[in-house]
């Protein structure tokens, strides 16, 4: 059942997901990227735009953001208690022209899409992908539709700026970029900019 609440007025969709995977914690990383994985996938499926990740866990359409999600974990012991993941995404709602790296579903199609089918939809696809016991796919399957690799980058962390080519995503979830110099450098969190 869905709570209208999630429904913004103005044609956007945020909702939080609390989900209990039964994993270590080094791997709840996964549960973002697959999570990423499914929402990109149900929106081309569902609302027919060309949905892309970019490195950690927004969604593009061109380039431009039409979704983030912000995720935090507890853990006891060695078992993750609960991931938390915030999502919004602009579906119908019109964007101010000031937003130039921004869209929404209708503004890259022409059309507007139901934001009931499509939280059912994805509901439904998440829960069948989190339910199976091999998490290890999952970075093999965000790569298939990633905008990230093979892109211009700059992150921005607190242990400063990194520039350079993403050339993969390791098992564990972390950007490698080539540098200018030629290394390859490892970066686990930051802010992702494409050039």
């Amino acid at each position: 059942r869905m709570d209208r609440s999630w429904l913004s007025p103005q044609g956007g969709l945020y909702f939080t997901l609390v989900l209990r995977p039964h994993i270590p914690p080094v791997m709840s990383p996964l549960v973002t990227f697959g999570t990423a994985y499914v929402l990109a996938r149900t929106l081309q499926d569902v609302c027919g735009v060309d949905a892309r990740v970019k490195w950690p866990n927004d969604v593009l359409i061109h380039g431009r953001k039409v979704s983030g999600m912000l995720s935090e974990m507890e853990a006891s012991g060695d078992q993750v208690s609960f991931v938390n993941i915030g999502i919004g995404i602009n579906m119908n709602n019109d964007l101010p022209p000031n937003l130039p790296f921004a869209t929404s579903i209708k503004k890259s199609s022409g059309k507007t899409c139901s934001r009931k089918a499509f939280l059912s939809e994805f509901l439904k696809r998440l829960e069948s992908r989190i339910h199976q016991t091999d998490l290890t796919t999952v970075i093999a399957e965000w790569k298939t539709c990633s905008a990230t690799l093979g892109q211009q980058v700059r992150i921005v962390s607190r242990q400063g700026v990194t520039e350079g080519m993403a050339v993969d995503v390791d098992p564990n979830g972390a950007l490698l970029v080539r540098t200018s110099d030629g290394n390859l450098k490892k970066i686990y969190y930051g802010d992702c900019f494409h050039a």
